[in-house]
């Protein structure tokens, strides 16, 4: 069993001010754009008792998956430390280390052996991990051919059954269907029973309740609040109430989706919302039309790239997203200039500030795997939704009608009223 304890933690990243000018500004200048720095984590202390869980929330950009790739080993703080003894076991991107054109099953060997199990215990664990993550049809088939979802419930069910002494988790309990977050959750705390300790990050704050001692809610990379879920998701929804659903200036610099390689084989030479192009905020009232282009270059040809926008939430909560698979466009082959076009009659997204995210993949399964883009910009601008009381609460506007009869069940109501909303 292991405890983790760590001691005024710091971070910095350097990040640009135009990511993507560095290029354009050494040919001009001679010189890559000034970097500055930005302390994703400030002076950070906990302690998580052998058998422990700690729950971290906070919106996209706070410094949670900086934190846990930190307790993960997969980061090294700028100042302060980290201990942790044992084994640890890092469910952080619950697909990294697949690989495509391998078997279900050969893959959670790769793995096993990656996390120093011998081959005769990975074994023994087999059938169980199997069974866990429900794919018995598809564990001999080439990974390739799995869905995301697919993908996700093989890397958890694997990981969780790699005799963690430390289980950090972010984001994925959240993912899959909601049957398999049930069993992702029951595995987590059945690990604490057996004095596994468990840092978790996720948005589904009703499971942090139920499996950790106390949450943790950071913001900008400090501490805002420490303690009981009740208090510290208390402190977490009058926050994201005052801010209005904003997204702070800066944020869109380290935040995001998933870190990605590249290529360049097509790139993104500009991207328009509206009419306008590359922006950095975009005004759009709910319920109105709403059109994105993206303006490609495939300098060699290139064949069924996918084409795909997504939205976050200030939290990070991914609450759109549309690709041209998904929505039954085949580009067939492309070699020079074009512009792809997706188009919303009515765009039903509520009050708030949201991430716009656009990139260009090979196809859906390398976007969830090994990161592998054609071009892929994760913070884009922000999309800024406009609405009307009447269109609802959440994220989601629907077109919906209240009625109302007056008068006993079964009989002529005295008077009918109807108003109708947006939501």
């Amino acid at each position: 069993m292991s405890g983790v304890i760590a001691r005024q933690l710091w971070k910095r990243f350097q990040v640009r001010k135009d990511p993507h000018g560095g290029v354009r500004r050494r040919a001009l200048f001679g010189r890559a754009s000034a970097a500055e720095d930005f302390w994703a984590l400030r002076n950070i202390d906990f302690t998580v008792p052998p058998g422990g869980a700690l729950g971290i929330i906070g919106a996209n950009g706070s410094g949670k998956s900086t934190l846990l790739q930190i307790v993960a080993g997969v980061l090294k703080p700028t100042l302060g430390r980290v201990e942790v003894t044992g084994r640890v076991v890092g469910i952080l991107n619950p697909t990294a280390g697949f690989h495509p054109d391998l078997t279900g099953r050969s893959n959670v060997r790769m793995l096993g052996s990656l996390h120093g199990l011998d081959k005769a215990t990975i074994e023994a664990r087999m059938d169980a991990i199997i069974d866990f993550s429900g794919l018995e049809d598809y564990i001999d088939q080439a990974l390739r051919t799995y869905s995301a979802g697919m993908m996700i419930r093989l890397g958890v069910a694997a990981a969780s059954h790699f005799s963690p002494d430390v289980l950090v988790v972010d984001e994925v309990l959240s993912a899959g269907d909601l049957a398999f977050q049930r069993r992702a959750v029951g595995m987590a705390r059945q690990l604490r029973q057996q004095g596994t300790t468990v840092i978790v990050s996720t948005h589904a704050l009703g499971d942090l309740a139920t499996l950790c001692d106390r949450l943790m809610l950071l913001e900008r990379g400090e501490i805002k609040s420490e303690g009981s879920a009740d208090e510290v998701v208390a402190a977490y929804m009058q926050r994201i109430d005052a801010d209005g659903g904003k997204i702070h200036p800066g944020a869109p610099m380290v935040a995001g989706v998933r870190p990605t390689a590249p290529t360049r084989d097509v790139t993104l030479t500009r991207v328009v919302v509206n009419g306008v192009s590359d922006p950095d905020h975009i005004e759009v009232r709910t319920g109105q039309p709403l059109r994105f282009e993206l303006h490609y270059d495939a300098p060699g040809p290139v064949d069924d790239a996918l084409f795909r926008v997504q939205l976050f939430r200030n939290d990070g909560l991914f609450v759109h997203g549309q690709n041209t698979v998904r929505g039954g466009l085949k580009l067939g082959r492309l070699h020079g200039r074009g512009v792809v076009r997706l188009d919303y009659s009515s765009f039903g997204l509520l009050g708030g500030e949201y991430y716009l995210a656009v990139g260009i993949w090979p196809d859906e399964y390398r976007s969830y795997t090994t990161g592998e883009a054609y071009d892929h910009r994760p913070s884009v601008g922000i999309v800024r939704m406009i609405d009307a009381r009447a269109d609802g609460a959440g994220v989601a506007a629907f077109p919906a009608r209240w009625t109302h009869e007056r008068g006993a069940a079964g009989t002529s109501p005295a008077q009918n009223d109807a108003v109708e909303g947006a939501s």
